[in-house]
């Protein structure tokens, strides 16, 4: 009896080894095909929804007669409603979290389970995402009809009786302004838009962000940096010195800085690409590098947001090529310029970003840069 009860025991456990050594057979490049998939499953729902939403956002510049450049801002945010921000939530965790499943550690034994975690949140995110394409052309379609609705109102006021000529106004002339003097610190780097109306922001200095060590006080400064960018971000002068102020009073002197565009790639997931040249305090010489990852805002991907990553505590360039996180309540706003506070190991940057259909929200998801360029959102 006990010998049988012994040869029982004996095949459960080969039956077990078995079982064990089946599931895991899973490789490091099966992870990285995954990805792959989910990559190019994501480029194909772009692609496809991509026509439709432009189309949809020409009626509406033309229903609305909005200038060329502001019709996409105008329509994103006539849409935007509380299940569309459900929506980029939910499409910005699930890219986090197939980018983190979809890494195995070189050297390191694959995790089977995590696989299937893996598959399931790819499936779960093109779920997301098409979910997300049809709301957006629901309520595309619903402000574009709302639109034409009132157009006949405003032809037919249009066409009622007009008031007589109002009578002539004389306009005392001004005297001429006196030669300008030259121009000092930042005024003389970038224009102001004169066009624009001044920023609508509470100038209180926010808290101190916890957890963060001392500024830094060896590396570029402020003056190296205005230098730098001088001519790059356009007119928004007033803005971008107090932003980047703002960034040296947090953090300190950078000890590396990268300036480079970035724009929209699969608009529908959130997506960010960029590209750009990263420049070191230690290093003569200086070297392309790539970025990516999701935005909680949605970019059509209509023209590119010019970008200043200015980087802390940043010894050598290999220590770039990392995840960076957003840090809570590190975000920080003057005007159509903003800043967030990333953090990947002891480096911390602050990215600095200006232009059209830019939206901040890089202190949920992260930044991922890379060595080469890569479509793959991941």
């Amino acid at each position: 009896m006990r010998s049988a009860l012994l040869l029982l025991a004996l095949a459960a456990a080969l039956v077990t080894d078995t079982s064990i050594s089946a599931a895991a057979t899973c490789t490091a490049k099966d992870f990285a095909t995954a990805v792959d998939q989910s990559g190019a499953s994501l480029r194909t729902l772009t692609l496809e929804a991509q026509p439709k939403l432009q189309e949809r956002l020409r009626r509406y510049k033309a229903a609305l007669k909005l200038s060329d450049t502001a019709y996409e801002n105008v329509a994103l945010d006539a849409i935007q409603d509380a299940t569309l921000q459900n929506y980029d939530k939910k499409s910005s965790e699930l890219l986090l979290t197939v980018d983190s499943l979809g890494r195995v550690p070189e050297g390191a034994e694959p995790d089977c389970a995590k696989l299937e975690e893996l598959k399931l949140a790819a499936a779960q995110l093109n779920t997301v995402i098409k979910a997300k394409s049809d709301y957006m052309l629901k309520r595309l379609d619903e402000k574009i009809a709302e639109a034409e609705r009132k157009a006949p109102k405003a032809q037919s006021s249009a066409n009622a009786p007009k008031a007589g000529p109002a009578p002539p106004v004389t306009v005392a002339k001004k005297a001429p302004k006196p030669a300008p003097s030259p121009e000092k610190g930042w005024a003389a780097h970038t224009k102001p838009d004169e066009a624009a109306p001044p920023p609508v922001v509470a100038m209180r200095e926010p808290d101190p962000i916890p957890n963060l060590p001392p500024p830094e006080e060896d590396g570029y400064t402020i003056d190296e940096i205005r230098d730098a960018t001088r001519g790059f971000f356009g007119s928004v002068s007033t803005n971008l010195a107090a932003v980047i102020e703002h960034a040296f009073k947090q953090s300190g002197r950078p000890t590396a800085y990268v300036l480079g565009i970035e724009g929209g790639g699969a608009f529908l997931a959130g997506l960010r690409f960029g590209k750009g040249t990263l420049f070191m305090r230690s290093q003569s010489k200086t070297r392309e590098v790539y970025w990516h990852g999701p935005s909680l805002g949605t970019d059509f991907g209509a023209s590119g947001s010019r970008t200043l990553f200015l980087i802390y505590r940043m010894d050598a360039p290999n220590d770039l090529y990392r995840n960076f996180t957003g840090i809570d309540g590190s975000a920080y706003f003057v005007g159509g310029v903003g800043l967030t506070l990333l953090k990947g190991g002891p480096v911390i940057m602050a990215p600095i970003r200006s232009g059209v259909g830019m939206r901040l929200g890089a202190n949920i998801g992260y930044v991922r840069f890379t060595e080469t360029p890569t479509w793959n959102p991941f």
